[in-house]
Formats: C-alpha cells, structure tokens, sequence
C-alpha cells in the first residue's frame, strides 16, 4: 500500500517532536514538507540522516511492483498486466484482457480458422476491435506460421519444448509457454494447478536469469468457485500484498468440450476476475463479441466518460428539408440515436452539444444541457439558413425543458421525441 504524507510524517523526528526535528538537512523547510514530498516521490528517502529503519523497511515495500506490465509482440504492439488496484472504481484499470484464440499448427482446418479469426472486426461506441493474440501450437511449420501471423500483426503466445524453435522466434517477441529451460526467451509462463507450486518453479526460473512471466493457472478440472477463489487470492498477493512471486499477469485456458454457452460464461467469470489473458480453443463470433463487449464496459476509465466530439452530424445526405434532432455528446447516447437515424433512411442533421460526455439527464442536473447553451450550440451550427424545416427534436427525458428552448428559440418548433432511441423511426413517421 502506498504511504500518505501523514503516515510518513508520524516516523519522523517532526512527528515524534524528538529531538532533529525541522533539521533542513533534507533541504526541506520542515519535516512535514519532506514526508510530502516523499509520499509523492519527488524526493530521495536516503536525504534524511534520520529516517528510521522502520520507515525504511515500510518505503522498500511500498516500492514493490504489484504487477509486472508485459510488453510483448514483434512490435510491441500489446500489454498485459500492470495493476495496481482490485477493482476499477478504486482508480482505474490499466491494460485490457487480452482474449487469445487457439491455433494448433497440426490441425487441417488451420487455414480456415485462421481466415475467421484474420477477419473478425467489431465496431461499438466508436470503437474498433479485432482478435489481437493468437494462442499457437503444434509442430507442423511451427515457425514458419509464427512468421506469418506475426507479418500480419498479431502478437502470439507461442507453446513449444524446442529450445531451436524458441531460439529462432524469440525476434517475434512472443510470450513462450515451455517446461524447458531456455533463458534466452524473454517472456516465459509458469503453469500449474496448485498456487503453491507456483512459487518453487518461479524461484526456480527466476535464478536463471528470467525477468517477465505470466502465471498460468490449470482450471481445467476446478469448480467455478475454486477458480474465481484462487484467481482472486493470486490478485490480492499481488496487489495488496506486493508478493513478488505472485506480481505477475495471469493466463487461463478455457477447457475443452464446453459447448458455446458454457464458454462465454467462464469467460465472462474470467474476465471480471482476474485474468489477464484467456486463452479460448475456437473462435465463436457471437461469444468474442460478447467478451468484446462486456471487456470494453470494464476497461472504460470511469473517470474519462466516453464521449464524441460536439458538432452538427450528417447523415443521409441532408438537405433543406432534413430532420433536426438535438442530444449530449455522450459516447452511448450519440451512437444510439445515430443507428436509428441511419436506418431510417431520411436527411437528417444531429446536434451534439458540449456536455462532457454526460448522458441526457446527468447533463441537465449538472447545469451541461441548458436552454442557453442549446441555443448557442443551434446558432453556431448554421442550421438556419441550410433548412427550410424548423423543427427540432429534443430528447424526450428533457421534456420539461420544452418551455425553456421554445423561449430561447423563437423561430423554431420544439418537438418533444421519445425516451428510448429505438422509438424515433416510429415517432418521425407519425411526425414527418
């Protein structure tokens, strides 16, 4: 746990009102401003001549790493691991889940999975996602489909007992999975069932010169309970605990011969606790777009709102006699509306106003969707002189704002429109 300015402070001569205190030989004013100073780390513990053996001890294991990141791929391209909080609201979550898919380079249908997995795309809330690693085993060409997964740009964890294979595609920058001792892989994964085991072969690999791992956990034979139990304890030693054998991104490998459902509820339960990467034999898309999904809503930084740019939108070729509509520009209420209005089919401007990424009713009650500040915004677009139309629709929520816009905005007729965006196609024909 980090130490605050005031837990520091109480070891300190100025604290313990001992004898030294206020020295300034740490070139500090006061003892206080020092213990700032070195809880935020712009100051060295070794400057005080006094600092106790306790605080000493307490610094060095605040100091721990609770969770190596992983940089891995030819290009870098992909991180894991890095933690250092249990759950997303405590500050944020730092790399995403890495969901990888199994390639066996012995299977005849190689091909084709791979077809599948190079042309998977998923497009939500303004962001584009595909299959970023591939799991990849087997022996047939082994090497040569490393080198051509990695040129098309997938970053791979690669399971081989060939020392010559390791050797010759360690350039890739894979995440090797291996029982052989080969210290001139970089990234290398401890597997096994039992947490205590975990320890010795890490001690083990450690002495040879090893630096990255990942901690692959067996659950193949578990419960659930056991293995969102044991996932959950392997994170606390880390995080809370800051034990280095156990400060390591975590793998899981969905067993075989689970039918799809049972896939993506493991994975799900995986997700939310505490792998970093998951391995899935298969590739589903309707259970990638789940995880996909359900990753994306984790991973979303609670104290960044998704949001879009503020501006007028076009769709369908507006023209002079184009729908106006007026929302937030919050990430999941923009796109909402924009689907509807794009299948619809008809000329259509959206106004997106400035409100910090703040849903419809938030952005009222924070003062973020006034009747000024939609004034302004419909003035700046121009709309006026582009439509004959002077009509708007506003959210339905903000019905009680309607007074307010017909008062700001004289020349305009202010519609109120549904609460839910999947109502519009049904309102604007009953309207239009």
């Amino acid at each position: 746990m980090e130490l605050t300015g005031l837990q520091i402070f109480k070891y300190l001569p100025g604290g313990k009102k001992t004898e030294n205190a206020n020295c300034k030989q740490c070139k500090q004013p006061t003892c206080m401003a020092y213990a700032l100073k070195l809880a935020k780390k712009q100051v060295e513990p070794d400057v005080c001549p006094y600092l106790p053996d306790e605080l000493k001890t307490l610094l060095f294991e605040a100091c721990k790493k609770q969770q190596n990141e992983i940089i891995f791929g030819a290009n870098n391209q992909t991180k894991i691991g890095g933690e250092t909080v249990m759950f997303r609201h405590e500050k944020t979550l730092v790399n995403k889940t890495i969901i990888a898919i199994e390639l066996n380079c012995d299977d005849e249908d190689f091909d084709e999975k791979y077809f599948k997995i190079k042309n998977y795309e998923l497009e939500r809330v303004g962001e584009k996602f595909n299959i970023e690693t591939i799991y990849l085993c087997g022996k047939k060409d082994i090497e040569l489909r490393a080198k051509q997964l990695t040129e098309d740009g997938f970053s791979l964890i690669i399971k081989t007992e060939n020392p010559e294979t390791i050797d010759k595609l360690k350039n890739l920058n894979p995440i090797f999975e291996t029982e052989s001792e080969c210290p001139q892989a970089t990234n290398i994964i401890i597997s096994s069932q039992n947490i205590d085991e975990i320890i010795e072969k890490y001690q083990k690999i450690h002495k040879i010169g090893h630096q990255n791992f990942v901690i692959n956990l067996d659950i193949s034979t578990k419960p659930i309970s056991t293995i969102v139990e044991e996932l959950t304890y392997i994170r606390r030693l880390a995080i809370l605990n800051r034990e280095e054998s156990f400060a390591h991104p975590v793998m899981t490998k969905i067993p075989e011969n689970l039918n799809h459902y049972e896939v993506l509820t493991l994975a799900s339960i995986l997700l939310c606790r505490y792998s970093n990467i998951i391995v899935i034999k298969d590739i589903d898309y309707a259970t990638i777009t789940s995880l996909l999904t359900l990753r994306q809503s984790i991973y979303t930084d609670p104290q960044k709102p998704l949001q879009v740019e503020p501006k007028v939108y076009e769709f369908n070729e507006p023209d002079e006699n184009a729908i106006i509509m007026m929302t937030t520009n919050f990430a999941l209420t923009y796109f909402a509306v924009a689907n509807e209005i794009e299948s619809m089919n008809k000329p259509t401007y959206l106004i997106v106003t400035p409100s910090d990424g703040m849903s419809v009713l938030t952005a009222w009650s924070a003062d973020k969707f006034t009747s000024e500040l939609a004034a302004k915004t419909l003035k700046e677009s121009n709309l006026a002189q582009k439509v004959k139309n002077k009509k708007i629709i506003i959210p339905g929520l903000l019905s009680h704002m309607k007074e307010e816009l017909e008062e700001e905005l004289k020349e305009w007729e202010i519609l109120v429109g549904p609460i839910e965006a999947y109502q519009l196609p049904e309102f604007v024909k009953n309207n239009f």
